[in-house]
């Protein structure tokens, strides 16, 4: 009988490696002296037990190796990552690479002399890598150097070949390299571009690394492409060629200023340190020790039965005990470097362990270490606690695999019962009332919910009870609700743009849900959301959607907050015609370099409106304070006092049929001092903007498809320019991008009024937009605008009353009118040079008629029924109606001279 303080053992009071008396148990005079974290009743452990009660470990390990490599499979969950460019060749060098901004393309040799390579960099291009990166494959004396373009002849060539067959050659527009000994050194305009390395550690002031940039821009169709480099070294020198999706200056780029991504301990006797290497992103000291490279190594011993992997995977697996058990003081290697890290390397190890369990090379001693650490990673992972939804979700999921999967561990069912009990619990603790998420990323979400689709399963196929089912739909929906109608993410907050229809159509057929089914199959299965804008008024968020096909559109403004959140509040993107439009410009690292500080904590980075040059606070008032929904547009309504200078209020008309209106208010705290508003517009790097002098329209220009028209509606009361910014497309690529900044500077209150006007093809150079003036009320109070000459448009700031602007007057809060179409929000009055077009008997809340060219007239609005009555009815001027539909319903309608009657 064991007691009960031997079940859970303390962790060591300093950091240090878990003695074998620790881990099997110390037995004396007939009793345990230690508790053992093995449980011994387990049928197969006896033998085990019996050599650890004669004092012999040594045997007690190889009993155990025994058992484990007799054991019978248990689901071991599966890999992070099952594939990584160079992992099989360089990771048993102890090289390896931060993230995909950098990808392993092939070695290269040069020398001795002058020699001319050629590398097939197809693959590079088509991923979107307009770059290459060289560095030293081994650590020696030996210093190549190759051509740059600055070199009269041997200049670094780009050979394309197109889909039509014809060839295109380019030269780097940037190349350089940087120098470890002198960190501030700019080489952008040498001859040659020097590659070395060598000396212990990551690297030494001998570390040289090469850059070259190639612009791409206007090349499409890529079926092949190939890298000319000329160089010399003294003796066979073998250079690593990477492609890089991350572009720079030739003449700025410096040693301090890069973000390095890729180091090597080659030749180190010591092999990596599982440290973060100095000027590296932090990321680095957190994903090496997550062990990425063993599913690729493990399989790939696994497939070819080559015991070279198993080896290598082997000693990196005990190489990190050694360094990391003096690294932490809570559990050693067990636990290094904390929370997330630890789940995500025990997720892998469980997997490798799986594999590599009978393989020769794993030793006793080497299987006792690694389950040592594998049951300190679970004791710390039941009880560690992180206020970040993913990070704890992950540790969870991974103590419940390491409960199944060492049913032998003492602790396996207090495992299983903790994490089993939280994971269904959290689902609560991660989200808002209104079921959105508390980590302002869609990326992340869609991770967080991924590995729900994985773990429920994982679940249900080991009797394991999930109770969560009704919260786990809500958050999915609120994710669908959130991508775009292509089916990728918006990239809010830190996050890429990811397509998410696989999860989506996973989750439809775990939860049996047929809309997150039809959204994941593009329409395939299942059925069409049965609505399309939404609102998620705690979350802070309101999305503005036409449909749920790739051409339809789509519109975002958020106040969320949270985890991985940016200073964006109001902050829009918007998406049309099958491209997103108004992207988020993304966060490429979690770096101290300067483009990633701007795209994560700037606000001028971001679709809004920055006040007097300083970022937003994320503790202020704010939110979305209405979505008024009806079939033929949205209004939102949003605000916020993120910036300590004046509340922003925003509001946006959006039309289904095509264009969105952007309204927004400036209300200073100070209404005597100066202040600076600058509203800004971000598109992707391929936009190619231009201003249009006069108007100040600005007009994007993709090589293909969809563009967009942004037009202010006070063009002399703006300083209008195009400015210099960045747009990561993913984690660590970025690439130089123009954006639109509108500047005001002015005392007390004052708007911005924006058309925002999107285009199948070519964007419309000719939009105008034209204030009115509104009588009795400054722009601040109610705003007007004449649109193309063929449309008004009309917004109240203040309680709503009759107003005249141009022809029109209107008593209500929101009026759009053109030839064809009439949209208002809480009116009940239009006329326009005295004539009626609407007139109800009360204020509607929503209220938008069509005229079609056949007589057809559309009425949709809320609470809208069928009426004939003139003393009931709304009374809409259309002499040529033929036909009513109401609400979609075809209803009967009066007339009376111009007007007719439909619905009350």
């Amino acid at each position: 009988m064991l007691v009960a303080a031997f079940l859970v053992p303390a962790p060591p009071a300093a950091a240090a490696a878990l003695s074998d008396a620790g881990f099997f148990g110390r037995w004396s005079a007939g009793a345990w002296t230690v508790g053992p974290r093995l449980n011994y009743a387990h049928a197969g452990l006896k033998p085990v037990e019996s050599a650890v009660k004669a004092g012999n470990y040594a045997l007690a390990k190889q009993r155990l190796l025994d058992y484990y490599r007799a054991r019978p499979a248990i689901e071991a969950g599966g890999f992070s990552h099952t594939t990584w460019p160079g992992v099989l060749e360089l990771t048993p060098s102890h090289i390896w690479t931060l993230g995909s901004g950098e990808v392993y393309v092939k070695t290269l040799t040069f020398g001795p002399g002058e020699k001319t390579v050629t590398a097939d960099v197809t693959s590079s291009i088509a991923s979107g890598k307009p770059g290459f990166f060289l560095m030293s494959r081994h650590k020696d004396a030996v210093i190549a150097l190759i051509n740059s373009r600055s070199k009269g002849s041997g200049k670094p060539t780009l050979r394309l070949t197109l889909a039509d067959g014809s060839v295109k050659t380019l030269h780097p527009t940037h190349d350089t390299y940087i120098w470890q000994a002198h960190p501030g050194s700019v080489y952008g305009t040498k001859y040659y571009m020097q590659v070395s390395d060598q000396g212990l550690g990551p690297f030494t002031g001998e570390t040289r690394k090469a850059y070259l940039g190639f612009d791409l821009g206007g090349v499409a169709g890529v079926k092949k492409a190939e890298l000319t480099l000329t160089g010399t070294a003294e003796t066979a020198k073998d250079i690593m060629l990477y492609g890089n999706a991350e572009t720079f200056d030739e003449a700025t780029r410096t040693w301090t200023n890069t973000v390095q991504n890729t180091f090597s301990w080659e030749g180190d006797p010591g092999g990596f340190d599982w440290k973060l290497p100095d000027g590296a992103d932090n990321e680095y000291l957190y994903q090496l020790p997550r062990f990425y490279f063993a599913g690729p190594l493990a399989l790939e011993y696994q497939k070819t039965g080559n015991e070279q992997h198993a080896r290598t995977l082997i000693g990196l697996m005990t190489d990190f005990i050694k360094d990391a058990d003096v690294y932490d003081a809570d559990q050693g290697a067990g636990s290094y470097p904390g929370n997330l890290h630890a789940a995500r390397r025990l997720h892998n190890w469980i997997a490798a362990y799986e594999i590599l369990r009978k393989s020769p090379s794993l030793t006793p001693e080497a299987n006792a270490a690694i389950l040592k650490t594998m049951n300190r990673a679970g004791l710390y992972l039941q009880v560690n606690v992180n206020g970040t939804p993913n990070k704890m979700q992950s540790q969870k999921i991974t103590l419940l695999h390491a409960s199944v999967y060492f049913p032998e561990f003492r602790v396996a069912p207090a495992w299983r019962t903790n994490a089993a009990d939280f994971l269904s619990a959290q689902l609560n603790d991660s989200t808002y009332a209104d079921g959105g998420y508390k980590e302002s990323t869609d990326a992340y979400l869609r991770g967080y919910l991924r590995q729900y689709v994985d773990v429920v399963a994982f679940m249900r196929r080991n009797g394991i009870t999930f109770t969560a089912t009704a919260k786990l739909r809500q958050l999915s929906r609120f994710l669908m609700d959130q991508s775009y109608p292509s089916g990728y993410g918006p990239a809010y907050g830190d996050s890429d743009s990811l397509d998410l229809r696989s999860t989506f159509e996973k989750l439809g057929e775990l939860l049996d849900d047929p809309e997150l089914l039809y959204v994941g199959t593009s329409g395939k299965s299942g059925e069409k959301p049965a609505h399309t804008s939404a609102l998620y008024p705690d979350t802070r968020v309101a999305i503005s959607r036409s449909g749920w096909t790739a051409d339809d559109s789509h519109l975002r403004i958020n106040a969320d907050r949270g985890n991985h959140s940016h200073p964006d509040e109001l902050a829009i993107t918007a998406y049309a015609y099958g491209r997103p439009l108004l992207p988020d410009m993304g966060t490429f690292t979690y770096s101290t370099d300067a483009r990633a500080k701007w795209l994560r904590l700037t606000t001028e980075a971001h679709s809004t409106i920055e006040i007097d040059d300083q970022p937003q606070t994320s503790t202020a008032a704010g939110g979305i304070s209405h979505l008024i929904t009806n079939p033929a547009f949205d209004v939102i309504g949003a605000n916020t006092e993120s910036s300590a200078g004046a509340r922003h209020e925003r509001s946006v008309l959006s039309l289904h049929s095509g264009l969105w209106v952007v309204s927004d208010r400036l209300k200073p705290v100070d209404t005597v001092k100066q202040h600076r508003y600058e509203q800004n517009w971000h598109f992707a790097a391929d936009a190619n903007p231009s201003i249009r002098s006069g108007t100040e329209a600005t007009t994007t220009a993709f090589a293909t498809g969809a563009n967009l028209a942004i037009v202010p509606a006070d063009p002399a009361e703006v300083a209008s320019t195009l400015r210099d910014g960045y747009y990561a497309p993913r984690f660590y690529a970025v690439e130089n991008a123009k954006y639109a900044s509108y500047v005001k500077t002015a005392p007390g209150q004052t708007t911005f009024d924006t058309l925002l006007l999107p285009s199948k093809g070519a964007a419309d150079t000719s939009a105008t937009v034209e204030r009115l003036p509104v009588a009795a009320a400054q722009p601040y109070e109610a705003t007007a605008l004449s649109l193309n000459d063929t449309a008004v448009y009309y917004k109240s700031w203040t309680a709503k009353t009759p107003r005249t602007f141009g022809s029109y007057t209107f008593d209500g809060k929101l009026l759009y009118a053109d030839a064809g179409t009439i949209v208002m929000v809480d009116g009940s009055s239009v006329e326009r040079a005295g004539a009626t077009l609407v007139k109800a008997p009360a204020a509607v809340k929503d209220l938008a008629v069509t005229f079609g060219g056949d007589g057809t007239v559309r009425i949709d609005g809320s609470g809208l029924t069928a009426s004939t009555d003139p003393a009931k009815a709304i009374a809409i001027a259309a002499p040529n109606a033929a036909k009513v539909i109401l609400n979609g319903k075809a209803v009967p309608f009066q007339r009376e001279g111009a007007l007719i009657y439909a619905a009350a």
